[in-house]
């Protein structure tokens, strides 16, 4: 790895972003005489997320929870805080308890019940008035929040809609990969069994994409980006995972590859393999670099001559002769290919969505995406 690529890695990006926020609300909360300062740096701390908008709901989070909390805090503490540890316990009982019914039913308050504790246990020990106690620490949360938002929004911003791209073209490698190997008549049986562990990975790849697609989309909310909406790419690359499932399922039994049905349907599913391993792989690079979509007319090309071919072998009265099990699985593998086929072409739409407009005096497509190396082709047994 380059040193300038190490100096945008967005690990690093993200720790001089904290650093700069805790230092900056360290200095605002002095400069303003807070009487507790490091409230203000451990806000802007927890407010600074890896994207703009990660950061826009920690500081609203943590915002409306100790708004809430400080309230009610101050309110029980000023007419329930006794000099009893027994009065003590209830007041704390009380201050809690209708806060975290809040919290569980809106996690936007999940900060309240702390804030309020806060308040109520530093006015058992102290002379200053809860109210005032109370109003420091909105004080405090609002200086962390400004400056935590201020410094994602001008130190080294990064926004979510990126962030969706980078983990969506992740997915769409790990796709390639997952089909490259399902459809591989020479996969080794060892290599085979750990198949699963393959799909658990691909899924846990998947799961971030809900957070920055939230993240992404209030952006949008929020006027601080303007790109299109990547929540139908996610759904896309998710029914995209599901078909695998399915091919995977449809191949986990070898005995369907022996016999004259087999040999005629192989090079029809090596060109489907090739083809659309080929597809994924030119997909993630168009995601990465916001270029040009891949041709999907290939993959459907493909998709269409096995489809074809199994037809074919069903009027010829060959697929009657198979067993019954090897018969469904090479039906299975049809639908299951099918089902691929209209989704990767799905997707072909939305990379071509995800890319941004060509510039004036350039025409669509100009931008040449860079070509992976195909796949080899299944050797002919």
């Amino acid at each position: 790895m380059t040193m300038m690529a190490v100096l945008r890695a967005p690990e690093l990006r993200l720790a001089f972003r904290v650093t700069v926020a805790g230092v900056a609300a360290l200095a605002m909360a002095r400069l303003v005489n807070l009487p507790q300062s490091y409230w203000a740096v451990i806000t802007a701390i927890m407010v600074m997320q890896t994207s703009i908008g990660g950061s826009l709901k920690a500081a609203l989070d943590r915002f409306a929870g100790t708004l809430a909390g400080a309230a009610w805090g101050a309110l029980v503490a000023s007419v329930g805080l006794r000099d009893s540890p027994l009065h003590l316990c209830l007041t704390l009982a009380v201050a809690l308890a209708p806060l975290a019914w809040l919290a569980a039913r809106h996690p936007v308050f999940k900060l309240a019940p702390v804030t309020a504790t806060i308040v109520l246990l530093t006015s058992a020990s102290s002379t200053q008035s809860s109210l005032a106690l109370a109003m420091d620490r909105v004080s405090e949360i609002v200086i962390g929040n400004i400056v935590g938002l201020a410094v994602a929004l001008f130190v080294l911003p990064s926004r979510a809609y990126g962030t969706v791209l980078t983990t969506a073209a992740r997915v769409t490698d790990l796709c390639a990969d997952m089909l490259d190997a399902l459809l591989d008549p020479a996969l080794p049986e060892e290599v085979r069994q750990g198949l699963s562990k393959r799909h658990a990975q691909l899924w846990a790849a998947l799961r971030p994409l809900d957070t920055a697609v939230e993240e992404a989309q209030r952006e949008r909310r929020t006027w601080l980006g303007d790109q299109r909406d990547p929540a139908p790419l996610v759904r896309t690359l998710t029914r995209v995972r599901h078909d695998l499932v399915m091919v995977g399922r449809a191949t986990a039994d070898r005995a369907a590859s022996d016999g004259a049905a087999a040999r005629r349907l192989e090079g029809p599913l090596a060109d489907v393999r090739r083809q659309g391993v080929l597809f994924l792989r030119h997909a993630a690079t168009t995601l990465r670099t916001q270029g040009q979509a891949p041709d999907i007319e290939p993959v459907q090309a493909a998709a269409r001559a096995y489809l074809d071919t199994v037809q074919a072998l069903r009027a010829e009265g060959v697929l009657r002769e198979l067993p019954r099990g090897v018969t469904g699985q090479i039906y299975t593998l049809s639908f299951a290919l099918e089902q691929l086929t209209q989704d990767l072409t799905d997707l072909h739409a939305r990379a071509a969505e995800m890319s941004p407009p060509p510039r004036h005096g350039r025409k669509p497509g100009a931008t040449a995406v860079p070509q992976p190396a195909e796949p080899p082709a299944a050797q002919d047994g």
